[in-house]
């Protein structure tokens, strides 16, 4: 057992303990309910009070204080969300108990900002000191991590295409899912209802679109059965994809005190563990559910500061705000909001601008009233039972109980309006496109012991379109699904082991879809026909030391800029940019089509009197050049690995290159990509640097604790000077999972250090 060392803690009511096991993690216990989230404010400042600081300043637009001229953009954007406001009219509305944990969450980060010997080593570079820690900042941080989840953006780049291309080729191009879904509800099942067909409501909206001026502008989980397991209890296992910040998104903690015993992943900033976590009796994790609750509407302005609605000229709430720039004048910016929402795009003063109406902040949001009741939930109902505030993100909340209970359900507010609100901005002044209440929770989807022994959630469509109420139209393919559905299937007898197999299996369906269909291509030159041997010989698995997975990805994506830049014109340079927008987002959707399409030999892409082997051909021989003119014409010396790795960064490096060294963690290479489990994403306009990946892996075991597991891509510190910033990168890489200790008693004698928190 470690020494122990002692901290005074402003606020505290008792000492509260916390002991850091060989990862750095913290493990904390109190005496109270109130205590413990003293203590996690506590040691969440502690390691990651600057990450903290950096969301919260992203939240309210005033992240160029620090950041410079290059963040006034970002800032400006944000300023639009007015994420601000929306934080303290959330904080406002909070029930009593659910604000005492806020505010004493608040108390923990400032007793750390008053009692610590110098600021993390940011301030020191930037010459400043961390401010005080307001209650409601915490759900600015929460909001700032999931505003640009959501559906918006799709649904702009939608518009675009309509205004270029008209709505029978834009249907075309955006079609909702591919054919035939493999579903989550009911487990492993295909849904063969084609193809979403958006025509109609596309063209309701073309004309509206077309009168204005032109604007700028992922995850794993699974549950399965203690009658598949070894231990005759559920093993809930998953992976969260994000993007590779620095630090992690999630930090791994342990909160211990009479009313529970929860260790999970949290947001830095954020008290309780909101989406990936266990106590003695339940466990829980999610995945994006891509549900659709943000619309955007087309606001049409008189010049007079006013905007029209069903007849009548409403006034515009219109105000000034100044974004402070580090090293230059401040930025003075005007915002407009109507009753749909803030201003996000356009300008009203041009005639016609576009508002967002989002679920988290048209109105107070009470989400932060489901953490309390599930930290303390003691069965799968009481678990089901706490989600019913929760409004955003929308998840696939997948769960599992000691006493054998595996469920699923849809949480989050999705609102019931039109159906052109799920394709495009839609016209905002007619109030045919108004929400009229929100599905009720009775009513969204949901499932208990499903006869599979299993509950599979990879990003893809939920349920079949026969459901009374629309829940999204943008869901990921299902590639991901599939394969856990076929790695699910097999199991017997279950073990963690068996689910982080699970996370490193880099098969990739597209890529086989492929390899059937190139049998039928004739290459073009010597190159080609040694890169297709290649190919052919290929199982399909995106290993970083291969050389197949290069081929592959650099062949489909040059089938795609070949075929889709005639088509879209001026927008094929945002459709194959470097920035994750709705734009590619949707080529990446479509690109997943492109094996179906050619199986039915589709010609809609192909220029007229091209057919698929010779388009395929010419594409191959481009790809296989382009790969020889960067990496040389040693095709056996190229490997996936090679160009496909991490690239963290740190949020100040772009801003302080002189001290980027220091500030960012070791690149790795990567297999797999995103359309593998073990999820790897990049923007092909980017090069092939992974941009999303597996931000955590975590398996549960309900059959004992103690064999539960987990890792993240770097570590627990935010401290680029701490052993711990990024010592599990290492086990990440490999898809290794590292202990994930509950037990007190492991806990003390494994602890690397011990320090007491006493109230002050």
């Amino acid at each position: 057992m470690s020494a122990i060392a002692s901290v005074r803690v402003p606020g505290l009511d008792a000492r509260a303990q916390v002991w850091r096991d060989p990862q750095g993690i913290p493990h904390a216990r109190a005496e109270s309910s109130y205590d413990a989230f003293v203590a996690q404010g506590f040691v969440h400042a502690q390691d990651r009070l600057f990450q903290m600081d950096y969301d919260r300043r992203r939240a309210y637009g005033r992240w160029a204080e620090l950041a410079g001229a290059g963040a006034v953009a970002q800032d400006v954007q944000m300023r639009r969300f007015r994420l601000a406001a929306s934080a303290r009219a959330d904080y406002a509305a909070l029930d009593a108990e659910t604000r005492a944990m806020v505010d004493a969450y608040a108390r923990g980060v400032n007793a750390f900002i008053a009692t610590m010997s110098e600021p993390p080593m940011e301030y020191g570079l930037l010459g400043t000191r961390p401010e005080r820690w307001d209650p409601w900042d915490a759900c600015a941080v929460f909001k700032v991590r999931h505003v640009l989840m959501g559906t918006w953006q799709l649904k702009v780049w939608r518009g675009r295409l309509l205004r270029h291309l008209g709505a029978e080729m834009t249907a075309r191009l955006c079609p909702g899912t591919q054919p035939n879904p493999m579903l989550i509800i009911p487990p492993g099942v295909e849904y063969d209802d084609g193809v979403t067909d958006g025509f109609a409501a596309l063209q309701s909206c073309e004309a509206a679109l077309t009168a204005m001026t032109e604007w700028d502008m992922g995850s794993n989980s699974w549950v399965v059965a203690g009658s598949r397991t070894a231990s005759g209890r559920p093993l809930l296992a998953g992976d969260p994809h994000r993007a590779l910040d620095v630090p992690n998104v999630y930090y791994q903690n342990h909160l211990a005190c009479p009313d529970f015993d929860v260790i999970g992943l949290s947001f830095a900033g954020v008290p309780g563990f909101p989406h990936f976590g266990h106590n003695a009796s339940v466990a829980w994790c999610v995945t994006h559910a891509n549900a659709d609750y943000q619309d955007v509407f087309i606001e049409r302005f008189d010049g007079n500061g006013r905007y029209e609605f069903r007849g009548e000229w409403r006034p515009v709430e219109a105000w000034r705000e100044t974004i402070g720039v580090r090293g230059a004048a401040p930025v003075t910016i005007d915002l407009a909001a109507t009753h749909h929402g803030p201003i996000v795009l356009g300008d009203p003063k041009t005639g016609y601008a576009l508002a967002l109406r989002y679920t988290a902040t048209y109105e107070a949001n009470p989400t932060f009233r489901a953490l309390l009741p599930m930290l303390r939930a003691r069965s799968a109902d009481e678990l089901e039972a706490a989600m019913r505030p929760w409004v955003d993100p929308g998840n696939n909340f997948v769960f599992a109980d000691v006493h054998g209970a595996i469920g699923y359900r849809t949480r989050g507010r999705v609102p019931i309006r039109n159906a052109a609100n799920a394709w495009v901005p839609v016209p905002g002044w007619d109030g045919a496109h108004e929400w009229q209440g929100n599905i009720p929770f009775e009513e969204m989807p949901a499932m208990r012991n499903p006869a599979t022994g299993w509950i599979a959630t990879a990003n893809s469509r939920i349920i079949g379109r026969d459901t009374r109420h629309y829940i999204g139209l943008d869901f990921a393919p299902d590639f991901r699904t599939r394969r856990l559905v076929e790695r699910l299937r097999d199991l017997k007898s279950a073990t963690v082991e068996d689910m982080a197999a699970i996370h490193a299996d880099r098969v990739s369906v597209p890529a086989r879809e492929l390899i059937e269909i190139l049998a039928r291509v004739r290459p073009s030159d010597a190159a080609s026909r040694e890169a297709l041997d290649l190919l052919l010989a290929w199982d399909g698995v995106m290993d970083r030391d291969a050389v197949a997975p290069l081929v592959y990805s650099a062949f489909r994506e040059r089938v795609m800029r070949s075929l889709l830049t005639p088509i879209l014109g001026p927008l094929a340079g945002e459709a194959f940019g470097g920035a994750p927008r709705g734009a590619v987002a949707h080529m990446a959707r479509l690109r997943a089509r492109l094996g179906e399409m050619i199986r039915r030999d589709d010609r809609m892409l192909l220029p007229a009197g091209t057919d698929w082997p010779t388009a395929l051909a010419r594409a191959l021989a481009e790809a296989v050049a382009d790969l020889r003119s960067k990496l040389g014409d040693d095709l056996a010396s190229w490997r996936w690995g090679r160009v496909h790795t991490t690239r963290p960064e740190h949020p100040l490096s772009s801003a302080l290159p002189g001290a980027a060294t220091r500030l960012n963690p070791p690149r790795v290479a990567m297999g797999g990509d995103a359309e593998t489990v073990q999820a790897a994403a990049f923007i092909a306009g980017a090069g092939y640097t992974v941009t999303n990946t597996s931000v955590a892996r975590y398996v549960f075991d309900l059959g004992d604790w103690e064999r539960s597991a987990w890792v993240v891509p770097l570590g627990a510190s935010g401290d680029p000077r701490s052993p711990h910033y990024a010592d599990q990168l290492e086990a990440w890489s490999e898809a290794r999972l590292l202990p994930m200790r509950y037990g007190w008693s492991r806990i003390r004698d494994e602890a690397e250090t011990h320090q007491a928190l006493e109230p002050a």
